[in-house]
């Protein structure tokens, strides 16, 4: 086939050629509107990735998180090891107290005599009892260890002791 015979051909068939190109180029806008709208899509998923961080690319960005996550890591276990030592410390520290207010003597009311235990977490401190009469006060002072004492105990003291570790309620 020749060039004039072509030239024929499409002189005769202009209307199906010119519909043929009208729908390829209708196809084509289409492809390129699609196209536009997933870029734009695109281009905003990546604005909000790298954030309000102006100029930065995103392995620079990338780098920078990482950096931070690492110092963010690193602070975490120094705080939970000073937190492990606050721990320690606090287990010696007074956490149980029990207290009781009784008539030591009969001719005395108002329950002005008290025994106090002032215990930590392993029931270790002292009690402390004061015995109020008309005429003088008198405080005494005994050392406990794990709820017990080397000295004599008097009920009210036990009772202190066993109202200190009793209303306990665990690590605070």
């Amino acid at each position: 086939m020749d060039i004039v015979s072509l030239f024929y051909l499409a002189e005769s068939r202009e209307g199906v050629i010119i519909g043929i190109l009208s729908m390829v180029l209708l196809v084509a806008i289409v492809v390129f509107i699609i196209a536009s709208s997933r870029s734009r899509r695109l281009e905003t998923r990546y604005r909000v990735l790298l954030g309000n961080a102006e100029g930065k690319d995103a392995e620079s960005l990338l780098l920078d998180y990482i950096a931070r996550t690492n110092a963010l890591t690193a602070q975490l276990e120094r705080t939970q090891s000073d937190l492990a030592d606050l721990e320690d410390v606090c287990r010696g520290h007074v956490q149980k107290v029990g207290i009781l207010r009784y008539n030591a003597f009969e001719d005395i009311g108002g329950e002005q005599s008290f025994s106090v235990a002032l215990l930590d977490a392993g029931a270790n401190g002292i009690v402390i009892s004061g015995l109020c009469a008309r005429d003088e006060t008198r405080v005494y002072a005994k050392p406990v260890r794990a709820g017990h004492s080397t000295h004599n105990l008097s009920d009210e003291e036990i009772t202190a002791i066993a109202r200190a570790i009793e209303g306990y309620s665990g690590a605070r």
